[in-house]
């Protein structure tokens, strides 16, 4: 009898909602409105173009802004626009506008935490010069959703080229809880002709007219944008950070432009810090191995002392992209390397000294960079057909 009064309150489905009332967001864009307000752009799957019996040729996704002076408002006075209840559950992406990003991201951050339908794992990026409305606005042609498409190119990059990585929320959030440091976050832009991006017919050409495409990493000091790591410098990043799948580097040979190119296959980092004379000294320690994808000049890749030599050359040159990172980021005064967290572990008391004032003595340390590389084979040839060798 007791079991039976009970039961009613068991019920675990009284604020349930049927998945055809709800509006799936796929990707949120956050920008700057005025001084103080955000304009925030969510982008809704539509359900009837993806799921095919019912497609009617459109768009597979909508956009909706709404501005506001906080996430929480504008997210709730969007149902004024939209005809089902917003769920961000399955939201992939937070993409916010370069101009927000360096007026500060740390107020936004509070309620994508707090709230519970969005998830910590969402990649978080920022638009290069542009806003994140413009940039989730950009219809894609591989993939019919362009949040899943964006998430695939960053995905794709970071196991490719390294340039760049994925920053989950919790990444972001934890990184602002260092001190004298921020998060890093990745960088994505429009190119192309901005003003056909959002056309249907962007991608019904064989060279569409815009392109979205991932690009550096951002900086930031606390929560605040201050610069962007590009090409070489945001590959050091991933390297000091360990986000190095695989990578390519290209050492110079023979004749003028003539390139060894060698594919990255293992890359691990450990940073561990000394004192001397009072001050923390820190070490870079990385080891690599790789195997040579391209020879363009003539070279005898069956001698030991040529392959000896380009492992030499290649960790130089390794060597010489983390010092330029390193230097880059020390003038930002923005300790995204983990320096200051190094130094934590093995000298705690030091430290405790240091830390009120890491921004400074992060930039004023002295580090050293140790590479260790690896040459482990050559592919599927040896010697390249400059050298009139068939094998």
């Amino acid at each position: 009898m007791v079991g039976l009064l009970v039961m009613p309150l068991l019920s675990g489905c009284w604020d349930s909602v049927e998945l055809n009332q709800r509006a799936v967001v796929a990707a949120i864009g956050i920008d700057a409105d005025g001084e103080s307000d955000y304009e925030v752009s969510l982008q809704i799957i539509v359900a009837d173009e993806i799921a095919g019996a019912k497609a009617r040729g459109n768009t597979p996704v909508v956009l909706y802004q709404q501005k506001g002076s906080n996430l929480f408002q504008v997210i709730r006075k969007a149902s004024q626009k939209i005809p089902r209840v917003v769920s961000l559950a399955h939201a992939r992406i937070v993409v916010f506008g370069e101009k927000l990003a360096r007026r500060g991201i740390g107020d936004t951050l509070d309620y994508l935490e707090r709230a519970a339908e969005p998830r910590l794992t969402m990649k978080m990026l920022v638009a290069r010069g542009e806003t994140a409305k413009n940039v989730l606005a950009s219809m894609t042609a591989i993939g019919r959703i362009p949040a899943n498409d964006i998430s695939g190119k960053l995905e794709a990059s970071q196991r490719m080229y390294a340039g760049d990585y994925a920053v989950s929320l919790d990444d972001v959030i934890r990184s602002m809880s260092n001190k004298g440091s921020g998060p890093v976050l990745t960088g994505v832009e429009v190119e192309g002709n901005l003003e056909q991006a959002h056309l249907k017919a962007n991608v019904d050409s064989i060279l569409p007219e815009a392109i979205v495409s991932i690009k550096g990493m951002g900086v930031f000091q606390k929560d605040r944008l201050i610069q962007w790591l590009d090409d070489d410098q945001a590959l050091g990043l991933s390297m000091v950070n360990n986000k190095v799948k695989s990578a390519e580097t290209a050492l110079s040979c023979g004749k003028k432009g003539e390139i060894i190119g060698i594919e990255t296959l293992y890359s691990k980092t450990h940073v561990h810090s000394l004192i001397e004379q009072g001050k923390p000294v820190f070490v870079i320690n990385l080891e690599q191995t790789g195997t040579i994808q391209e020879a363009e000049c003539s070279i005898d890749l069956k001698s030991p002392e040529v392959m000896y030599s380009l492992q030499k050359q290649w960790g130089e040159e390794t060597k010489k992209v983390i010092t330029s990172t390193v230097k880059e980021v020390q003038r930002s005064r923005s300790d995204v390397l983990g320096l200051g967290h190094a130094l934590e572990k093995s000298h705690p008391e030091q430290w405790k000294k240091l830390s009120p004032e890491w921004n400074r003595y992060f930039a004023e340390s002295t580090v050293r960079v140790q590479v260790t590389s690896v040459l482990k084979h050559t592919q599927s040839r040896t010697n390249p057909y400059s050298k009139g060798e068939s094998n």
